[in-house]
């Protein structure tokens, strides 16, 4: 049995490194028609504009807003590397109504994980684990990180999957704030 479970880490390690890769570098933009995004719950971690948690409910919380929506979690280097990118635009475009919501995927860190590094990092756009992987599923990501970009309607303008650098970021923001 030991054996078993010495064998299933590195193999589980390798599997999730791989879609973390995979995932990298895609861009899918609504050409035809907008969807709709699906609506989800999710129970805020706390931060330096979230001193309590908060259940925040994408329909009812954020209704005009446009959303950066990050699927991520702490031990990705890519998503590592982007989170200072994201915190910088939610700065930057908070006052024009844009809101970025981090979704913490639980496949290979814990909750406590997501919430430290959301402290270290400094990072105060609203961040939450996605406990069951409800939403993760609800929006098919299979890689990480994958960012979807919202209209003030809620429909999804964009998906892109891998890092995103600043340049990109800003693009993709700005088509959502028009």
């Amino acid at each position: 049995m030991q054996k078993i479970y010495k064998f299933s880490i590195p193999i589980l390690l390798i599997f999730f490194l791989t879609i973390t890769v995979v995932g990298c570098e895609g861009d899918d933009k609504s050409s035809k028609s907008l969807i709709n995004a699906p609506q989800f719950e999710l129970e805020l971690f706390q931060n330096s504009n979230n001193m309590n948690s908060l259940n925040l409910n994408l329909a009812d919380d954020l209704n005009n807003h446009p959303i950066v929506i990050n699927f991520w979690y702490p031990s990705c280097p890519p998503c590592r590397e982007e989170i200072p990118a994201l915190e910088k635009a939610y700065k930057k475009y908070k006052g024009d109504g844009l809101e970025i919501i981090g979704i913490q995927s639980l496949v290979l860190d814990s909750i406590e994980d997501g919430k430290e590094f959301v402290i270290e990092s400094g990072i105060t756009y609203g961040v939450g684990a996605d406990v069951g992987s409800s939403i993760q599923i609800s929006y098919k990501v299979i890689g990480f990180p994958t960012t979807y970009f919202l209209n003030r309607n809620h429909e999804i303008v964009r998906k892109w999957s891998g890092l995103l650098d600043n340049a990109q970021l800003e693009q993709f923001i700005v088509e959502i704030l028009e």
